[in-house]
């Protein structure tokens, strides 16, 4: 569900820059750090963090999604792969046993894809374009069928709503509701 409330911390560690242009010193006013926990609506809890002293990434986007059954896993440098963790057997709503327990790695590029027709033969390796390829079919696909598709200006929206909490949360040290 949507997210209820943040905590915020953010840093600027450099606090100055020679400015490229002009040569001069000047005061950096951006942040280089920040971190937030997040509350959902529906009891779920979340961790964030974006840094540009991340010196060994070159684009380290990732989500991981844990819960009681199971886990997910993706990483935007390896995007051919989704990761996968079952606790529970689908099949007997059991533990899976220890032995056979770990992590899956799911390979995207098969022809059963639901963005496959828009890429490259099934099989071949995606990058970071393949992103906004995907938006933009979902996009086109809109357009034609005159479905609404997600995101739109209701989840931006709500997103800028987040990112404002934040930076409030981390000037304040405090909760924030999402407004």
């Amino acid at each position: 569900g949507p997210i209820a409330e943040v905590s915020a911390a953010t840093e600027t560690f450099v606090k100055e820059r020679v400015h490229q242009e002009t040569g001069k010193k000047s005061q950096v006013t951006i942040d280089d750090a920040c971190m937030f926990l997040a509350r959902f609506e529906n009891g779920s809890m979340g961790t964030f963090e974006s840094t540009r002293y991340a010196r060994g990434r070159k684009n380290y986007n990732t989500f991981e999604l844990n819960g009681a059954d199971g886990s997910v896993f993706f990483d935007l440098e390896d995007p051919q792969y989704l990761q996968y963790f079952e606790y529970k057997n689908p099949e007997t709503g059991g533990k899976t046993p220890g032995h056979l327990t770990g992590w899956r790695k799911i390979h995207v590029t098969n022809a059963e894809h639901p963005y496959m027709d828009k890429w490259w033969v099934p099989g071949c390796t995606i990058g970071y374009e393949h992103t906004f390829t995907n938006a933009l079919a979902d996009f086109f696909a809109g357009i034609e069928s005159g479905k609404p598709t997600q995101p739109d200006f209701r989840n931006a929206l709500q997103t800028q709503k987040v990112c404002d909490a934040v930076l409030e949360s981390a000037k304040t040290r405090q909760w924030v509701k999402i407004g």
